[in-house]
């Protein structure tokens, strides 16, 4: 346990919802130095095909969080919240003392996502297959619901529009912003948070 609290920033998402850009623009203004972006491990391993190499950037992700946490590191990780290695992450880190603040982007409709994969292959992106995105979407939907209890500081983006626009915002357990418009998607979150 650390004697003071560290923070992991968790940026999650669909391939194509735009997380990758949303952290960038976050990293910046809150100081993230750690920046752990598992496409980024992948395409150094192999730029041509990066997907093919998923797992060892999964490895050395793994490897990586786990040294951060162990240090007391302020970090970030990029995720699809597809898989549970995001998942088992979180949770260690709680059991260190840190403090877990995520940035969940989505769109509001897995087509939207599709659409974007296929422009960023077009201008020279990496290739996602449609039915991992679509398997993808549906996985880290159910996950963001299931451990969203875990999370000490939640903002849920919808990224649908041309910016991406914060739609809710849960700290540590209480709903704390509420945009007038609440996409599907996040109703239930807020209904997890919302009190009677």
């Amino acid at each position: 346990m650390h004697s003071y609290k560290p923070i992991f920033f968790v940026f999650a998402g669909n391939n194509g919802s735009g997380k990758s850009t949303i952290r960038n623009l976050i990293i910046d203004k809150i100081g993230i130095d750690i920046n752990i972006d598992p496409d980024a491990i992948a395409r150094r391993i192999d730029p041509e095909n990066p997907e093919k190499n998923r797992v060892s950037a999964g490895k050395e992700v793994i490897k990586s969080v786990n040294k951060y946490i162990k240090e007391g590191k302020d970090f970030s990780i990029e995720t699809t919240l597809a898989g549970k290695n995001a998942i088992k992450q979180m949770q260690k880190a709680k059991e260190m003392g840190y403090e877990i603040t995520m940035f969940y982007v989505a769109l509001n409709n897995v087509h939207q996502n599709i659409e974007r994969v296929a422009m960023r292959v077009k201008n020279g992106g990496h290739h996602i297959p449609t039915e991992d995105i679509i398997r993808r979407n549906n996985t880290s939907f159910k996950h963001l619901y299931d451990y969203a209890y875990m999370i000490d500081n939640l903002v849920l983006i919808d990224n649908s529009e041309e910016d991406g626009e914060i739609v809710l915002e849960v700290n540590n357990g209480f709903i704390t912003y509420e945009a007038t418009y609440l996409p599907e998607w996040t109703h239930p979150v807020r209904k997890q948070f919302e009190k009677d």
